[in-house]
């Protein structure tokens, strides 16, 4: 939202699959890895200007590429770190430090926590403050506010007319590009290109998704575990009435000889 807000996405002539993997937690393929070393580049910054912590690509095949010739996970390869190039063009283009711009009371960072708010429906000291894995600041709020934030970026309504402009391209670069969003054989992906849905998952379980036609809808599995989140998503999808073309709800449980020993079933 800050790159469209602040018109760094135009000055700097973003195309519109960089600014979808502004908004990824992406796999690390190579097309992913193009479009951030290409913000990065329009932005006149490089890669060790990226803060966000190195892991190996979360896209298998690519991991053992990867660990094949010998190289270390470097920070371009964590999947946050489309969102941090996008950061840290902001920072740029508004003069502000970037050496800091992980920082809570960096003014991006500020600005940022404003419009979650906005868009989520609370005031700013009503968002409890965490860390995100790659180190920039990650907002406590209720399911509900953040399932009503997800339905003001699939509809606009609600906001005033700079957020709903913003939250109209954001929406669409991300519905045009979801692989850019996550990647070959992500659940967000399926998603989006099997359905007129917004969504987006998170760290320790978490999804969002809502539909153009104004409603949101978010899960969280309580203990963290993403086997349980697909099944329980299109169960709670499915209730929407949203069909979404990938596996069944349920799934057979298997163990390490291949025989079936339970089954992961949604229990609503």
């Amino acid at each position: 939202m800050p790159l469209v807000l602040s018109g760094v996405a135009d000055a700097l002539g973003l195309t519109d699959e960089e600014l979808a993997v502004a908004c990824a937690s992406h796999n690390a393929e190579e097309p992913h890895l193009a479009a951030v070393r290409s913000i990065l580049e329009k932005a006149h910054l490089s890669e060790e200007d990226l803060q966000n912590g190195a892991h190996p690509p979360l896209y298998a095949p690519a991991a053992a590429e990867l660990a094949r010739s010998g190289e270390e996970p470097k920070p371009i390869h964590g999947n946050c770190s489309g969102k941090h190039a996008g950061m840290l063009a902001v920072c740029v283009h508004e003069g502000w430090e970037k050496e800091s711009y992980r920082d809570p009371d960096h003014p991006l960072q500020l600005w940022i926590l404003e419009i979650v708010a906005r868009i989520g429906g609370l005031e700013r000291d009503e968002i409890l403050l965490g860390g995100d894995g790659c180190g920039v600041p990650s907002y406590g709020m209720p399911l509900k506010n953040l399932a009503t934030g997800f339905a003001r970026l699939a509809s606009g309504e609600n906001l005033p007319d700079d957020l709903a402009g913003a939250a109209e391209r954001i929406r669409g670069v991300m519905q045009k590009h979801p692989y850019m969003v996550a990647g070959t054989g992500r659940f967000d992906t399926a998603v989006m290109r099997g359905t007129n849905l917004v969504c987006k998952s998170g760290a320790e379980a978490v999804f969002a998704a809502a539909s153009p036609e104004g409603w949101g809808l978010t899960l969280k599995i309580s203990d963290g575990a993403t086997r349980a989140l697909r099944p329980a998503a299109l169960a709670a999808l499915a209730r929407r009435g949203v069909e979404v073309p990938v596996e069944p709800q349920s799934r057979p449980v298997r163990d390490l000889h291949g025989e079936v020993v339970g089954e992961v079933v949604p229990l609503f």
